[in-house]
């Protein structure tokens, strides 16, 4: 079973997406907040796996507290839900940790499934976010990036497989380690680059080369033409 919190000033966006969730066998909605002070009061208790985050319409604020979250309680994955779309608003989401991007723009239907994909390890950009992302690589990539000269032949094979979502368990049994071997690897590759999340290390894996980006493609599960939130 997997818990989900939420954030947003408005109750509507609360009771919509919780109306979503709860249709979910696997999903359970544990809490609901409207500001930084009850999401931080329901976390001094409660360690949900995900929190659908809506940034909207103190996008400011809403990022210093996903950012303190990320510092504070790194294991729980967050998604960023919001109706902006400029490219500094959303470069500072991921590099505060954020592991999903959600455009208000999409069909409601797309959250249930975002959530899915997050909380199961993955990672997931709105189409146009993916865009821009794919645009900033096209900029960054005419040059190897020297920091991973650094990097030995192992800790490159550990960045590639964390950048592609998988998790420390995971990671071991493709390479034959152990878990913990595998998070002091994890912790030398972050060290070595200067990121300080998984957001980070994916935009380097993607800045590098190191991985390539996906073309953007529709979230399975969508239900008829269902309005955004």
């Amino acid at each position: 079973m997997y818990s989900v919190l939420l954030v947003s000033s408005l109750r509507l966006v609360r009771d919509a997406v919780k109306a979503l969730v709860d249709e979910v066998v696997d999903f359970e909605v544990v809490g609901e907040a409207g500001d930084r002070s009850q999401t931080l009061h329901i976390l001094a208790s409660q360690h949900p796996d995900v929190i659908l985050f809506d940034l909207d319409p103190d996008y400011e604020a809403g990022l210093d507290t996903i950012k303190e979250i990320v510092s504070d309680h790194p294991a729980i994955k967050i998604i960023a839900l919001s109706g902006h779309g400029e490219s500094a608003i959303v470069k500072r989401a991921l590099h505060t940790g954020v592991r999903g991007y959600l455009s208000k723009a999409g069909p409601s239907a797309d959250v249930v499934e975002v959530i899915k994909v997050v909380a199961r390890g993955g990672v997931y950009l709105s189409p146009n976010v993916a865009t821009q992302v794919m645009d900033w690589v096209r900029n960054t990539k005419s040059e190897p990036n020297p920091a991973l000269r650094g990097l030995t032949e192992r800790e490159r094979q550990v960045l590639r497989l964390l950048a592609e979502g998988n998790a420390s368990k995971e990671i071991a049994t493709a390479l034959n380690l152990g878990v913990e071997t595998i998070r002091t690897y994890r912790k030398t590759v972050m060290q070595k680059l200067s990121v300080h999340n998984v957001a980070e290390l994916i935009t380097f894996a993607l800045s590098s080369g190191v991985i390539a980006m996906p073309a953007p493609k529709a979230v399975p599960g969508m239900r008829g033409s269902a309005e955004g939130l």
